[in-house]
């Protein structure tokens, strides 16, 4: 069958399973437990008694959580933080609704809110929300970390207007982003009209607060874990995360998937002659061109100190090698500032075939093509040798 052939029927197949998945889980879901609805779409997150009798929060919560999770296929946050703050105030039927994140201060600047995401709020009045720890109601709520409801805004001494604001407010709540017992931040939701929320509405406020900050916090962690922070790649684990997977995909759809490694040979060299930040900004500077010379869909890693690594879904044996003499000729281009700087690679590209048994052969069997290069002498691509397949 053709590649175009075996794309169709990928898409087929994809269609077919998402019009099928949710009408599947939702039943399933219905007959395994009807008395507590569709609260399990939240794990972790404890739910007060009558907050969600209908489920209607815990379905908008998991939209939150979907939202908050965002990730491209290199592992880059791409959360919109608007759309969380759209979809918390329809929670709680607010006109405005602000998620500022708290930051640590240092020497030079106090801890202090800024603002990653808003609803409802005036564009002029968007550079103006920016709170120190103990300033404005918002300040106040991250410092002492306790909620704060304001009946009657415009007669509360502890609400003040920013010069020059636009956006009428005339009763707000404000709970803190909590996880662990750390403060991340506050979420502030106001409406024009004068006491408009209930104890109900700062229950939900606070409940949606909790379970974002459960997931900005997790998002975080596995952010660190599965990228590189020097050179912003993916790390080694995210390669063997995402490799078993991707080995998956293309034997389950018939597709072709290949993987190349470039070991810098010349790092240690530079770290010596020229010292341990030239080799860094080499490093940084390698990643960024990487990034720039492939597709949405590969995946960019540091797999080692001196070694980078790409998996290339849908990618054929002899377009992974014409890659990788372009991603050379890229790499070894001048970087502005380091004049006489050569930089030899040792390449390894291999595809993967029946004979390869599991995605960490299909790892090993590349970087013996990059041993195999720097044995012939370095600067040079190797294609990863083809294993036969024992026939019993």
């Amino acid at each position: 069958m053709g590649r175009n052939a075996e794309k169709k029927k990928m898409r087929r197949h994809g269609q077919s399973q998402e019009a099928a998945g949710p009408a599947t889980a939702e039943s399933e879901h219905e007959r395994s437990d009807e008395s507590t609805g569709p609260r399990r779409l939240v794990p972790g997150l404890e739910l007060p008694p009558g907050v969600d009798e209908d489920g209607s929060l815990t379905r908008a919560l998991f939209r939150v959580t979907c939202l908050v999770s965002v990730r491209d296929r290199q592992g880059v946050p791409r959360a919109n933080m608007h759309r969380v703050a759209s979809e918390v105030a329809t929670m709680v039927q607010a006109d405005t609704l602000t998620l500022l994140r708290l930051d640590a201060g240092d020497d030079l600047l106090p801890a202090r809110l800024t603002l990653i995401g808003s609803h409802g709020l005036a564009t002029v009045d968007q550079g103006l929300v920016t709170f120190e720890l103990g300033d404005g109601v918002a300040g106040q709520v991250a410092l002492r970390g306790e909620a704060i409801c304001i009946a009657d805004a415009p007669r509360d001494p502890r609400f003040a207007r920013l010069y020059g604001q636009r956006t009428e407010i005339g009763s707000l709540v404000a709970v803190p982003l909590r996880y662990g017992g750390r403060i991340l931040g506050v979420v502030t939701a106001s409406r024009r009209e004068i006491r408009a929320f209930s104890p109900a509405d700062q229950e939900r406020l606070t409940v949606a607060a909790d379970s974002i900050a459960q997931d900005l916090e997790q998002a975080r962690s596995l952010i660190e874990a599965t990228t590189d922070p020097l050179t912003g790649l993916g790390s080694r684990l995210s390669l063997l995360l995402a490799l078993p997977r991707e080995v998956e995909v293309a034997r389950r759809y018939g597709t072709e998937l290949s993987l190349i490694i470039v070991d810098v040979d010349g790092l240690a060299a530079i770290n010596a002659a020229r010292g341990r930040a030239v080799g860094d900004r080499v490093l940084v500077e390698c990643g960024r061109r990487l990034r720039g010379a492939l597709r949405a869909a590969d995946l960019p890693v540091r797999l080692g100190a001196d070694e980078l690594a790409v998996v290339l879904p849908m990618t054929p044996a002899n377009n992974a090698r014409g890659l990788a003499k372009r991603l050379v000729r890229t790499l070894q281009e001048p970087i502005p500032g380091l004049d006489g700087l050569e930089l030899p690679l040792s390449v390894g590209v291999a595809t993967l075939g029946g004979a390869d048994e599991d995605a960490l052969g299909f790892l090993w069997r590349c970087d013996a093509a990059v041993e195999a290069a720097k044995r012939e002498g370095g600067d040079r691509i190797v294609g990863a040798v083809v294993p036969r397949r024992t026939i019993e």
